[in-house]
């Protein structure tokens, strides 16, 4: 009896500690919630990636591009300019004055004002530990010209020549990056799970430089994922690196630095890449995604965090191919749909 009091006095007088204790059986209850909320995922992925499935996928990707190389779209110069910087190197760099595509003057003025009013949360959510910050899917929903911007005919036909297939299009995120400096999330180098190749079409809505946050990219394909030897993902390091590319990887890498209205077309499937850690100003930037109709790990896309509600909502007056494009999912077999998509 003695010792529960002398227990109970402690913890009166320590109310710190107590709150601590708290926090972190709270923040070990979100993590197991985490996993066991992407378990599904996890497995799938294992699945998709073992030795007697890999090679079956290998056969149905090469036959999907072999069938589909009569029909891939005709490209303007400038946009086969775009694929092959892709294939060469990873990234093509240009701006929203060059590309010409309608709406784009609307777009980053929407998409600024809502980076700029999500400002005080992004600094509240960091500090409670949140690393990936982006202004809430159902806000940038609010805003249809966000979302079908990005199906317009030009970029799903950049799309599908890079990749190869008819596109799909995973929607639009505005990612928000506060200058703490910490290389973490993100900020590290990665590679994104959703396909074999994919693109992402940056677009940033102020003034990037070398000191807050600008992307960046080792332009030298990774050779050791594929049908053959399997997709394995992680954050990686320097030493990492090293032993995948070599002491000198650091000359392939590519910083995009730009004004406001810098387009980064990218592919972050197979090439590492990470936003710069931010110093001395905080980065706002939008981003569009695609990857085949038919990805190879469907239940590791949804990354923009869009529901799939709003997503039908807001296809639903465009074409039939942008619709095509955008409810993608649907046209996946019933076992891979009932997979519910790792978290973002």
């Amino acid at each position: 009896m003695a010792i529960a009091g002398e227990t109970a006095g402690t913890a009166a007088q320590s109310p710190g500690a107590l709150e601590k204790l708290v926090a972190r059986l709270a923040g070990t209850g979100r993590r197991i919630g985490a996993w066991l909320r992407d378990l599904p995922a996890r497995s799938a992925l294992r699945i998709c990636n073992h030795g007697v499935v890999r090679p079956l996928l290998g056969r149905r990707h090469r036959r999907a591009l072999a069938d589909n190389r009569a029909h891939l779209p005709f490209l303007a110069r400038k946009d086969s300019e775009i694929v092959a910087g892709l294939e060469r190197d990873g990234v093509f760099v240009t701006t929203l004055g060059a590309l010409g595509l309608t709406g784009s003057d609307e777009i980053t003025r929407i998409a600024a004002a809502l980076g700029g009013a999500f400002a005080p949360e992004a600094h509240a959510r960091l500090s409670k530990g949140q690393a990936f910050l982006y202004v809430p899917p159902e806000t940038v929903a609010a805003h249809p010209l966000l979302f079908s911007w990005g199906l317009q005919d030009r970029l799903l036909d950049i799309a599908e020549a890079y990749i190869g297939l008819p596109a799909a299009y995973d929607g639009v995120c505005i990612n928000y990056t506060v200058a703490d400096g910490r290389e973490v999330s993100t900020r590290r180098w990665h590679r994104d799970w959703e396909d074999r190749k994919m693109l992402k079409v940056a677009i940033y809505l102020h003034d990037v430089d070398g000191n807050n946050g600008p992307f960046e990219l080792i332009s030298r394909k990774d050779s050791t994922q594929s049908d053959a030897d399997g997709f394995v993902y992680g954050l990686a390091d320097n030493e990492d690196l090293e032993r995948r590319f070599g002491a000198n990887f650091a000359k392939d890498v590519i910083s995009c630095e730009g004004p406001a209205g810098t387009v980064i077309f990218v592919d972050t499937a197979r090439f590492f890449h990470r936003g710069k850690p931010a110093t001395h100003g905080d980065r706002i930037a939008l981003f569009y995604s695609y990857f085949s109709h038919r990805p190879r790990h469907p239940f590791l896309c949804e990354r923009t965090g869009m529901p799939r509600r709003e997503i039908a909502r807001l296809s639903a007056s465009l074409s039939p191919r942008q619709r095509s494009a955008a409810l993608w999912r649907r046209k996946l077999p019933t076992i891979l749909r009932l997979v519910p998509p790792a978290r973002l």
